[in-house]
């Protein structure tokens, strides 16, 4: 099975970890990002490029923006996809065994304490104002091997996907 990978500027640096992750594992992918980082490019026609390869080639997808929020609710406009920005090991093998996930979102920058006040008082003008951490390769590594071998579990969790499945016929 081959990855389908996509990142806008605000996870490229984290896409890399990936890239070269995969090589490391022999694991194959096509990458939809940019080919080199360009701090102007938007994340959702990249989402809906891998979300239609994804789709296409009934593959697994690994989208990244700077949230991980916008990417995946432009990857969820895509007929077919389920696409979801998960932080934790449990909340992955849950996803693809209950809803068989087929593109996870990770968020490429990780906000502290300063940020979140920043926020809420309203005292930014765009997320790299917050100066934020990037996250690692290292960091999300568990949460892309649950998604890699984690299988869908089916059974009564078929129906509730096919449930979504049919809404998006309609």
């Amino acid at each position: 099975m081959v990855i389908i990978l996509g990142a806008d500027h605000g996870g490229y640096h984290l896409k890399e970890d990936l890239v070269k992750y995969f090589e490391s594992q022999s694991i194959p992918f096509l990458d939809f990002s940019a080919p080199e980082l360009d701090p102007k490019d938007d994340y959702p026609p990249i989402a809906f490029r891998v979300g239609e390869e994804v789709v296409k080639k009934n593959a697994k997808g690994i989208l990244i923006c700077g949230s991980g929020i916008g990417i995946s609710i432009a990857a969820n406009k895509v007929r077919g996809v389920r696409a979801a920005p998960l932080k934790s090991v449990t909340e992955v093998i849950l996803a693809r065994l209950h809803n068989d996930l087929n593109i996870l979102c990770f968020n490429g920058l990780e906000f502290e304490k300063e940020a979140e006040e920043a926020l809420l008082k309203g005292n930014y003008q765009n997320l790299l104002s917050l100066k934020p951490r990037k996250r690692t390769g290292h960091e999300v590594i568990p949460l892309v091997e649950a998604f890699l071998n984690t299988p869908f579990e089916g059974g009564r969790h078929q129906k509730r996907v096919s449930y979504i499945e049919n809404y998006e016929k309609s």
